[in-house]
């Protein structure tokens, strides 16, 4: 009886992670969940009370090694003291080698987290991302800039930089599913926003 039970569980998590992949968590429906795996709309609640708890259930792991991999990366940030305008791209791709890593066990599950997660406890991971881009960038700046305040210019430059290359990132996540291409078009897509940014850096640098 046991066993039956384990297997009617892993069921429903399989068929939950399909229906969240396809409809996201807002729009996921716990019936054709059911449906899916086989059982009906009240017996899924035996082993989940609602559509949180079973994404939870999916998510968790996930999301504690994103949060592992940020807090990594945060750490390495705040102890670097020197970066050259030409270094950019090394700093911006340890965004890059996070997700491919993260990829490598849960790549379903970090789409789903960075793209799909609206309307559940786990909806900030994408602005998390955002938000660790914002740190790394205003890193180099300030210290290429030797200046510890940023103009007010440079912030909105920031912002908007961060921003647009998690979405474009995210967009990568959506449209693609083999590892070997998402990482081939993260670091396409890095590349170009690091030449940009060692270039504005630079401007900047000369006008001082």
């Amino acid at each position: 009886m046991q066993i039956l039970k384990e297997e009617i569980r892993n069921n429903i998590l399989s068929a939950a992670l399909s229906e969240f992949e396809q409809y996201g968590y807002a729009q996921s429906s716990m019936r054709r969940i059911a449906t899916a795996a086989g059982i009906t709309t009240g017996n899924i609640y035996r082993y989940f009370k609602n559509k949180d708890d079973l994404f939870q259930a999916l998510m968790g792991s996930a999301h504690e090694q994103f949060i592992s991999y940020t807090i990594a990366i945060k750490e390495e940030i705040e102890n670097t003291f020197t970066i050259h305008s030409d270094e950019v791209f090394e700093y911006i791709k340890m965004v890059d080698e996070t997700i491919v890593e993260l990829l490598k066990d849960s790549s379903t599950e970090i789409k789903i987290l960075l793209t799909l997660s609206e309307g559940s406890a786990y909806a900030s991971a994408k602005q998390d991302l955002i938000a660790i881009v914002i740190q790394i960038l205003e890193k180099v700046f300030k210290v290429t800039r030797e200046t510890t305040d940023l103009v007010p210019e440079d912030q909105l430059t920031i912002q908007m930089l961060a921003v647009t290359i998690i979405e474009g990132v995210c967009l990568i996540l959506r449209d693609h599913r083999d590892g070997a291409t998402i990482k081939y078009l993260v670091d396409e897509l890095l590349q170009v926003f690091s030449v940009g940014i060692a270039e504005k850096i630079n401007c900047g640098t000369r006008k001082a």
